[in-house]
């Protein structure tokens, strides 16, 4: 009961920021769901107002997403691979999506390289970079020099997101599977099986071993 509250209080919350956007432009012609047709087709009519009007759909929805954040920037490039659901513009639009986001605390950075090694960060990396090369959606990355000189790029985990993308994937399964239940046409789009290669996706992207 409580998963189910939850993920309808979260889908409102996705469903708008998409209406705000005029993101939901892939729901206009569904002659299966009228009501949702003519909400995404009036929340489109009052986005022509705002800046982005001007943007394409596939703009649009990028925007959306890197809002709604990093779960969704990944599941928007994701998305980019199937332009048999999107279509190419779109696709080619989503394809663009970056996912560089705002650098965490290198005291973030130290007390979790410390945590996982067990020793000062002195003896493992006696350099380390405090300003990241890159800060992506999952991980960020940092140069340093090991102990005996050997030139490194390490790569970090961001606090606490494998806690957020279990969340948000624990959202699209829902969605998926509420969708399948409930409109059986669309059961041919097979949206389980697209949120499952996205969540294995991600699970080798968060094991740095790999």
């Amino acid at each position: 009961m409580w998963r189910t509250t939850r993920n309808l209080l979260r889908l409102l919350r996705l469903v708008w920021t998409l209406a705000r956007h005029g993101a939901l432009f892939p729901f206009e012609g569904l002659p299966q769901a009228p009501a949702l047709a003519l909400f995404a087709r009036l929340s489109r009519i009052a986005c022509s107002k705002r800046l982005h009007a001007k943007l394409r759909p596939g703009e649009r929805l990028a925007a959306a997403l890197v809002e709604l954040g990093p779960s969704f920037i990944k599941f928007g490039q994701s998305l980019a691979t199937r332009s048999d659901l999107m279509g190419e513009e779109v696709s080619q639009d989503l394809s663009r999506l970056q996912d560089q986001l705002r650098p965490f605390a290198f005291s973030k950075t130290k007390s979790l390289i410390e945590a996982e090694f067990g020793s000062p960060i002195e003896q493992v990396f006696p350099k380390l970079e405090q300003t990241p090369t890159a800060a992506a959606s999952i991980a960020q990355v940092h140069y340093a020099e090991t102990a005996d000189g050997t030139k490194v790029a390490v790569k970090v985990l961001r606090p606490g997101i494998e806690a957020s993308f279990a969340r948000d994937i624990d959202l699209f399964r829902w969605i998926a599977a509420s969708l399948e239940t409930h409109f059986p046409w669309i059961r041919r789009l097979k949206p389980v099986d697209v949120v499952e290669l996205f969540a294995n996706t991600v699970a080798v992207e968060m094991d740095m071993r790999l």
